[in-house]
This record gives structure tokens, C-alpha cells and sequence, in this order.
């Protein structure tokens, strides 16, 4: 399938992979269980970003993985729009940011700055600045490398961030590595960023698009299962024993998303330009949303259902968070305004 034919199973998991991001932020089922909850959020959903990362790759990379782009005018594109977005967010939350007294951090300089560059100045807003810097260190490498080598050289640079994510524990019981993730650790937050997390993504994408082979149902679904089963696995014995510094990372992450990615390829059909909107701008909104909701619950006491209920409290954020975005999309569409990303 050629990567600039959109196909249905992307664009409608892009819709799954919104609403999956809120569950991660509002933890739906920690009334009901724990563990369940844990399941599902830290575990499940944990495929959400790396498919956003491996969409981008699927359409920007297979020119430059092939040699039919030479030049960056692909990418510059690619970057112009998620800075857009980036900057459109950063001044979204901007009076939330000062509500929380964010700009009364000591150091505040060097502090918004590693937030600009790596983390996001709010919590969600990590993914634009690992999309921008991931797809220009693929792009640079691959000017470089082979597409192989590029890859392996992501691979490596996913396994450091493994050790200071969900491997952590591990890392702190060794003197030497914990030093150097200390210093990690000095100009960012996490290593789910755009130099150890989105790369390997971004190649992955980009290889699946250029490929020739095309796998069978049967070979995709027993993947995905057995990729996710053995996550899971991972994902409790990680929690179980206390090693997770942060739970974006997986080593199972990686054929999980290969397999899912597979999966929706099989799914044939027109693809949906206002659910590519609709899910970019859930992914945006979603946390000011919460923020909506709590004040809303507070204000009509109804906190103890709306928020101390995590079915009802996502429910609230996800519906509100879906019809606000489909309200913006389709002011943009009758505007003329292109796909946002």
C-alpha cells in the first residue's frame, strides 16, 4: 500500500488513540481496581503515542528511506505544522500554567527552556517537541546511514531510554549507569522523548510504508496477541517488583506496534480527513477539559460523582473533550482550513 493512500484502519485508530491518551490522564478504572487500572493505562494505552509517532513516519519517511526526497522540503513541512500546533497549545495552557504558578519556579529560565525543547510545558505537550526533534534526527541520520544502520542506531537509542523508563530500578543498583542517567536526567524530565522514544517509532513507520511484503490476518493477529499478551507480562512483573521510574517503555512495546500497525493496514477503505482533526485536537484539549469538568463539579457539587467516580469523571472528559473537538473541526472546515497534521 502506497503511504500516501490513506487508509481507514489509520485514521479511525487515530480516534482510539485519542480517547486511549485521556484514559491515561484521567485513570478510568481506579475505582473499580487498581490493578485493572494499571492494565489499561499504563500498559494498553502505552500504544497510543508510539502509533501517532509511527503515522508521521509511515507518510514523511519512505521518500528519504528510498532516496526519492533528497531535499528537507518534506520535513520542513512536517515541522512547520507541528510547531503550529505546539505554539497554538503552549499559549492554550498558558493561563492554567499561571494559575499553578509555573512562571514562579526558582531557575524559571533554563527550566522552560529544557520544557520547550523536551518535555512540554504541560504535561501532554511533550509529543510535539518529540515529533519535531525525532523526525530531524531520522531525516540527519538517514542523510547519512542506511535505512538498516538508521534503525539499528534508533533501536540503540530506544534501549538507553528503556533503562531510564520502565527499567529504571534495574539502572539505579548500578553505579556507573545510574551516573550517566543522572546526567540525563540534568536536561530532561523522562527518556519517552524525541531522542530516545519517537525515532525508533518514526523508522518503524516508515519501513512498513516502503515495504513489499504484505501480511496475512492470521500472521497479524497472532502477532498483536502474543506481542501484547507478553507487554502485559512485562508491564506487571516491572510493576510487581517496583523498577518503573516511568511506564511508556517497553521492550514488547516495539513488535506490539509493529503487529498493531500490520492490523489496521488490512483495513481497506476511504479514510476520514475530519478524524485526523478530531483526534489531534482531543490529544490537545483533553487536559483542559479535566480541568473543565472538576470546576464544573465542584461549582454544582457534584464532585463525589463526576470526579470521585473515574468511569463517570472520563466519560465526562472524553464526551466533552470529542464534542468540543468536533465543534472546532468543523468551524475550521467551513473556514477552508487544511488537516492539522
Amino acid at each position: 500500500m502506497k503511504p500516501k493512500a490513506r487508509n481507514a484502519g489509520i485514521d479511525y485508530f487515530r480516534l482510539i488513540a485519542a480517547f486511549l491518551v485521556v484514559a491515561v490522564h484521567t485513570s478510568p478504572l481506579t475505582s473499580v481496581d487498581g490493578t485493572v487500572d494499571f492494565v489499561l493505562t499504563r500498559v494498553v494505552a502505552r500504544v497510543a503515542v508510539p502509533f501517532f509517532f509511527m503515522v508521521s513516519g509511515f507518510f514523511l519517511l519512505p521518500g528519504y528511506i528510498n532516496g526519492q526526497d533528497k531535499g528537507p522540503g518534506k520535513l520542513y513541512k512536517f515541522l512547520q505544522k507541528t510547531a503550529m500546533l505546539y505554539g497554538i497549545a503552549i499559549l492554550l495552557y498558558l493561563p492554567i500554567n499561571l494559575y499553578a504558578g509555573y512562571f514562579q519556579m526558582q531557575l524559571l529560565l533554563p527550566n522552560l527552556i529544557k520544557d520547550i525543547i523536551f518535555d512540554g510545558t504541560f504535561y501532554h505537550l511533550w509529543y510535539f517537541p518529540a515529533a519535531m526533534m525525532g523526525a530531524t534526527l531520522v531525516y540527519l541520520l538517514l542523510k547519512k546511514f542506511k535505512s538498516e544502520h538508521v534503525f539499528q542506531i534508533t533501536l540503540i537509542l530506544y534501549l538507553i531510554g528503556l533503562f531510564g523508563d520502565s527499567y529504571y530500578g534495574i539502572t539505579e543498583q548500578i553505579p556507573f549507569l545510574k551516573s550517566f542517567y543522572d546526567v540525563i536526567f540534568l536536561f530532561c524530565d523522562y527518556t519517552r522523548n524525541g531522542l530516545f522514544f519517537a525515532p525508533v517509532f518514526f523508522m518503524l513507520g516508515g519501513i512498513i510504508a516502503g515495504q513489499s511484503r504484505h501480511y496475512q490476518a492470521k500472521e497479524c493477529w497472532l502477532g498483536l496477541s502474543v506481542s501484547l499478551a507478553l507487554m502485559l507480562a512485562e508491564g506487571l512483573c516491572l510493576h510487581g517488583f517496583d523498577l518503573q521510574r516511568h511506564d511508556s517503555m517497553y521492550f514488547m512495546l516495539l513488535p506490539g506496534m509493529f503487529f498493531l500497525f500490520q492490523s489496521l493496514l488490512l483495513w481497506r477503505g476511504q479514510g476520514n480527513k475530519s478524524l485526523r482533526d478530531i483526534s489531534v485536537i482531543i490529544y490537545l484539549i483533553h487536559p483542559f477539559m479535566i480541568v473543565l469538568v472538576r470546576g464544573l463539579a465542584k461549582a454544582i457539587q457534584l464532585q463525589e460523582i463526576m470526579v470521585g467516580n473515574s468511569v463517570v469523571h472520563y466519560l465526562a472528559v472524553a464526551v466533552c473533550s470529542a464534542i468540543a473537538a468536533i465543534l472546532i473541526t468543523v468551524v475550521l472546515e467551513r473556514k477552508g482550513q487544511g488537516e492539522w497534521l
